[in-house]
């Protein structure tokens, strides 16, 4: 009998399966979270910090993947809002844990001025206002670009609509 490679549980490999069950369990304890950060913060802390360990789970199932890897640096960006709101010492090491993560997603996806941004963005709260600066400018370049692009791809269809 041959193998039917079309069914989906033969098609995905293992580390796909866990990659994106890890992913799902990450986005679901977010939106717990999101909907008890004004009522309870310190159960929302907790699982944005449960959330953080499943995207931690995700990327290390597949380390080519942006989203997990941007994703675990969000929900350290959450933690270290979280130490920061406290008045922890340890918030500015938690910002720069968050920015070693949104690096490596930037990695991933060099042309992702967003990416840039959210890297800008941790530098700064964790006090290094050289990088912050640095990876803004290297943001702002790759957004411009990116907006001229598509201005030239708007542009082109309008003069092809044109004859």
């Amino acid at each position: 009998m041959a193998n039917d490679d079309s069914t989906p549980s033969s098609s995905a490999s293992p580390e796909s399966i866990d990659y994106k069950k890890h992913l799902d369990a990450g986005n679901a304890l977010v939106a717990q979270a999101q909907a008890l950060a004004t009522s309870d913060f310190a159960k929302a802390r907790e699982l944005w910090q449960d959330a953080g360990k499943q995207y931690y789970y995700a990327h290390k199932a597949d380390r080519d993947e942006p989203e997990a890897a941007f994703k675990l640096a969000q929900a350290w960006m959450a933690e270290a809002h979280a130490l920061q709101k406290e008045g922890s010492p340890n918030a500015k090491v938690m910002w720069t844990n968050a920015a070693a993560q949104a690096e490596l997603a930037f990695d991933l996806t060099p042309e992702n001025g967003r990416l840039a941004m959210a890297v800008a963005s941790c530098y700064h709260f964790a006090g290094s206002p050289e990088e912050a600066e640095a990876w803004q400018q290297l943001g702002k370049h790759l957004l411009d670009g990116a907006a001229k692009l598509a201005g030239q791809s708007s542009e082109s269809k309008d003069e092809d609509s044109e004859d």
